[in-house]
């Protein structure tokens, strides 16, 4: 922090990248990155990039530096290690790829998330908001309309009411049929694994669900979609990305010698 109030700007110690094209500003961190992983894929930085009349000064994201660089970390990772990455990494990346419409990078998590050892409840939470194929729910529906004791309730809350009567519905269908096959003592943990599937692609709709909502990121406002983005994982409105150019004009001008001198060491690094 300055004596003005205002945060010295600091390159990231691995994403300022000598030969990268482009300056990005989260917070009081600059990145400096290739563009080419951004317009690639994803519309909200290609309008971005369209946007800029020509100058150096970077690009203003209203986003955690630290979340950023997690973000970064999957196109610049030397050795692809992507096995054995905490929940909370791919959650944060998940967020992201969602908010900028990067749907390779949510197919890329989706692949990871398949292989982590999820929680049902927490499983259905994360692929519910993040709208997620739905059909990748179906084992964690069964292991809980299957489950001879409900869930306590600190963990039945995370889900919403929909969710928990349409689960109430199968496990009542399942005990019906163990009951109508002849089980003495039938629970819905008697009825046959193919008839519990039956019943939750009934109840949950899920026969004509498609793996298309794995890779694709919910519409942006511009496609019919939310006007401030998509839900995130604690029910919050993700905002969507904004061309940040007055922000860095009103900062620069209110910054001191010393703030300007880090945005100059920064445009110099990059010629």
């Amino acid at each position: 922090m300055s004596d003005t109030g205002f945060s010295q700007i600091i390159n990231h110690p691995q994403y300022f990248i000598p030969t990268g094209d482009t300056q990005i500003l989260a917070q009081n961190v600059l990145f400096k990155v290739h563009r080419y992983f951004f317009e690639r894929e994803s519309s909200s930085f290609r309008e971005l990039f369209s946007d800029s009349d020509g100058s150096t000064k970077p690009y203003i994201l209203d986003v955690k530096p630290e979340d950023f660089a997690h973000f970064l970390w999957v196109f610049y990772d030397e050795d692809f290690e992507y096995e054995n990455q905490p929940l909370e990494k791919w959650l944060i990346i998940l967020r992201l790829a969602t908010r900028w419409g990067f749907c390779k990078v949510r197919k890329l998590v989706v692949r990871q998330l398949e292989k982590l050892d999820l929680q049902p409840i927490d499983k259905i939470k994360i692929y519910s908001d993040f709208k997620i194929d739905a059909q990748l729910l179906i084992p964690s529906y069964s292991t809980l309309a299957k489950s001879p004791t409900l869930p306590p309730l600190s963990e039945a809350t995370k889900l919403n009411i929909e969710t928990i009567l349409k689960l109430t519905m199968v496990r009542e269908r399942a005990l019906q049929k163990a009951a109508e096959d002849g089980c003495r003592s039938p629970t819905s943990a008697s009825a046959g694994d193919d008839d519990v599937k039956r019943f939750i692609c009934e109840i949950f709709d899920l026969s004509n669900v498609t793996s298309a909502s794995t890779t694709e990121p919910p519409k942006t406002a511009t496609e019919g979609g939310f006007a401030d983005g998509v839900n995130d994982t604690t029910g919050g409105s993700v905002p969507t990305l904004q061309n940040p150019a007055p922000q860095w004009k009103k900062k620069k001008n209110a910054s001191t010698n010393g703030t300007s001198n880090a945005h100059a060491n920064g445009r110099t690094s990059s010629s």
